[in-house]
């Protein structure tokens, strides 16, 4: 049974908190439409037709581990099509390098093709009808965070916040698309919440590569917030090094404690 309390998650992402959370009404937000897009598809369709689907696609293109001409020919295909059907997306996505997503200035999918590294596979396949049972309830919007209706929540509601990371270098955040604006509008925000009550949650870095996430470190000083120091190594985070001497100080902090 869903409570009467909202979950949030700011910044959605791949979905993998949201699909994971029980016991309240879901919210994910997204500002990049193209994601929460391929969730709505699913949503809106059966997972034998999504499967059906994709399965037709890999084979009208030969979409295969080693088949780059079919890839490219596949991408093409999506950034020329008038209406893009976001379960082409998808399909791109699993066979781009390392799964990413990324779009140029001109709003054309440009990642690379994954080679032996990335295909859609039984995993994958497995993996989508878990996920597709998992966001039957949850309600996808695409907006700016500063955007959240905070006058809509109520004491005991719950704002989850994974953000573009500062003073990392991934795909989400090239070319100023998470800034020092940003990230304090971000901290402004969670402090409005915790003044009326609404619990959140935020995962961030404060240390990487010898930088130093100073905005975030200063806000911490003159809050009493709680904040968990994460030793945990995610060898898939593009975020993380090779040099395994290099600190990443992640972190997770609330205003509440367990």
């Amino acid at each position: 049974m869903i409570g009467n309390q909202a979950f949030i998650d700011l910044f959605t992402g791949g979905a993998n908190v949201i699909a994971n959370i029980n016991g309240y009404k879901l919210y994910a937000n997204d500002i990049n439409s193209n994601v929460v897009n391929i969730y709505k598809s699913f949503q809106s369709s059966t997972v034998d037709d999504i499967i059906k689907y994709i399965n037709e696609k890999i084979k009208e293109y030969d979409l295969t581990i080693s088949n780059t001409e079919g890839y490219n020919l596949f991408r093409k295909h999506f950034n020329e099509s008038e209406i893009r059907n976001p379960l082409d997306l998808f399909i791109l996505i699993c066979f781009s390098f390392n799964h990413q997503i990324r779009f140029n200035s001109k709003g054309e999918f440009n990642m690379p093709f994954g080679k032996e590294r990335s295909c859609y596979n039984k995993t994958i396949e497995n993996n989508l009808l878990k996920f597709h049972n998992a966001i039957k309830e949850v309600n996808f919007n695409s907006i700016d965070f500063r955007k959240l209706k905070v006058h809509n929540l109520k004491k005991g509601d719950y704002v989850y916040c994974d953000p573009p990371y500062l003073i990392t270098c991934a795909s989400y955040n090239e070319k100023d698309g998470w800034n020092e604006n940003d990230e304090r509008d971000l901290l402004k925000l969670l402090d409005t919440l915790d003044e009326k009550g609404v619990y959140f949650g935020l995962s961030n870095v404060l240390e990487n590569k010898g930088k130093q996430n100073t905005i975030l470190n200063e806000w911490i000083e003159n809050n009493n917030y709680v904040v968990y120091h994460l030793n945990n190594s995610y060898s898939n985070c593009s975020y993380h090094g090779k040099n395994k001497e290099t600190t990443t100080d992640e972190v997770f902090i609330t205003n509440y404690k367990k």
